[in-house]
């Protein structure tokens, strides 16, 4: 009967251990799975506003009055405005499109004396409007980029010869091309930073000056004009939209 009780009693205390032991021997849970870094994208539409300066040269000659003579003057002054686009990214490639449009106040005059008689020309760039494409290579937050199309100008010209009291003038919009590169640096998710160079070439163009020859009404056909200018400009861009997580 002894034997029997102490039996039963081993067997009681074996049962009763049995979940004690098994959980000291349960596995630990392993710990959560950290969250991959998000990888930046330059991929998204975007609106920014640009300050910068012009510098460029009009060549200016009137064969019908002057065969054979022309005159070159530097032109140069401050611009501003703004530019909307979108970028696509793939991989490190990023392909674009973009619209600027900038106020100016780029100009510049020349004074020369041509048979015997002189007088002074001046040009002035109102406004500059482009629409490129844009081709680039990023690496995480920095993007260098090339880009080249369409592009538009206001310009105004004027041209006062004293000894016979003639002041004339013209204005046009002019259409050329453009073509630049720059670098932009994203310094915050949807901000970024840039800076960019242009060359405009609005090519040769004909016009027609009005104006008056002492005192009387005078048109003056055939005045051509030639047009260059480069630009040099800083930016801020905020991406509204994205595939930014």
């Amino acid at each position: 009967m002894r034997a029997t009780l102490l039996t039963i009693a081993t067997i009681s205390a074996q049962t009763v251990a049995l979940p004690c032991v098994a959980a000291d021997l349960r596995v630990p849970k392993a710990p959560p799975l950290a969250a991959p870094p998000s990888v930046f994208s330059w991929s998204g539409c975007y609106l920014g506003g640009h300050l910068g300066g012009g510098w460029g040269e009009n060549k200016v000659a009137a064969p019908t009055i002057a065969p054979g003579v022309s005159a070159t003057g530097d032109t140069d002054g401050f611009l501003g405005g703004g530019q909307v686009g979108c970028n696509f990214q793939f991989g490190g490639l990023v392909i674009g499109f973009e619209g600027d449009a900038s106020a100016a106040n780029i100009e510049g005059d020349i004074t020369r004396t041509v048979l015997g008689i002189t007088g002074t020309a001046r040009a002035r760039t109102d406004w500059i409007a482009a629409a490129t494409g844009r081709l680039g290579w990023s690496w995480d937050r920095w993007l260098l980029y090339a880009k080249g199309g369409a592009a538009w100008a206001g310009d105004k010209y004027s041209a006062f010869i004293p000894v016979f009291d003639d002041r004339l003038s013209a204005n046009e919009t002019r259409n050329g091309w453009t073509a630049g590169a720059g670098l932009e640096w994203a310094f915050w998710p949807n901000w970024s930073l840039k800076a960019e160079y242009n060359y405009y070439d609005f090519g040769t163009r004909t016009l027609t000056l009005a104006g008056t020859f002492a005192g009387a009404p005078i048109l003056v056909p055939g005045v051509e004009i030639q047009q260059r200018m480069s630009v040099g400009k800083l930016g801020v861009n905020y991406r509204f939209w994205s595939s930014l997580p």
